[in-house]
């Protein structure tokens, strides 16, 4: 069988709303080829019709019944969203807006989405309204509550129309549930402002959480952070 042959086939047996990784695929499938073969290929078929360019080194097969554009668009992203957040949505989580939605820090949207994952092997991707960045650490539960806590206080001054109460349950939330151990692993891993360190260690020091942050921090220094309003629930 011919490799355009084999490539039908493989884009043929999986579900239309999937989306394939072209080194993944080359990698795991079609390595016997010349890289340069294998690429030009996808792009032969992608000119044919026979599967979708879905962003830069991403691949679908093609709806085998035309629907409207803006109903074949939105499963398309949902269809990259899936990919990067893997089977078992444990490969990735939102940042950006998407996250601080997600705690009600603020009412504003935006359509583009931002995530981290460890699936993606490079910095970053960006698939139509889909920005990925990669993260080299395991999401798991502790681990992304964590990293959710840092990007929400590294960008602190940068959340349009802040809910300042809202934000203020947040991290008493946020500090009851702490872990130490996965804290310290995530900014072992991945690097964050020393500011953004400081802010968090005072939410957990104000709530009495035991931490050991201060390894990370410098008693010569003199931390900006913003200041915090405490809830009692």
């Amino acid at each position: 069988m011919k490799y355009r042959d084999k490539l039908i086939e493989y884009f043929s047996g999986i579900d239309e709303n999937s989306i394939v990784s072209a080194n993944r695929l080359y990698e795991e499938h079609f390595a016997r080829m010349t890289e340069c073969s294998f690429f030009k290929a996808l792009e032969r078929l992608a000119k044919d019709g026979i599967i979708v360019r879905a962003g830069k080194g991403m691949y679908s097969p093609a709806v085998k019944e035309q629907a409207e554009c803006k109903a074949e668009s939105v499963s398309l992203e949902e269809a990259i969203l899936n990919y990067y957040f893997g089977e078992n949505n444990d490969n990735g989580m939102y940042i950006g807006y998407q996250l601080y939605n997600k705690y009600g820090l603020t009412q504003v949207k935006k359509e583009n989405i931002e995530l981290f994952s460890n699936i993606i092997k490079k910095g970053s991707s960006h698939n139509g309204n889909v920005y990925v960045k990669k993260i080299a650490i395991e999401l798991d539960f502790e681990n992304t509550k964590v990293l959710e806590a840092l990007e929400i206080l590294q960008n602190y001054y940068n959340i349009e129309e802040l809910d300042k109460l809202k934000f203020a349950r947040y991290a008493r939330q946020f500090a009851r549930g702490y872990n130490d151990e996965a804290a310290v692993y995530v900014i072992e891993n991945v690097k964050y402002k020393k500011s953004t360190i400081a802010f968090m260690k005072k939410i957990l020091d104000m709530y009495k959480v035991k931490n050991s942050l201060s390894q990370f921090l410098s008693y010569a220094s003199k931390y900006k952070v913003p200041a915090l309003q405490r809830v009692a629930r």
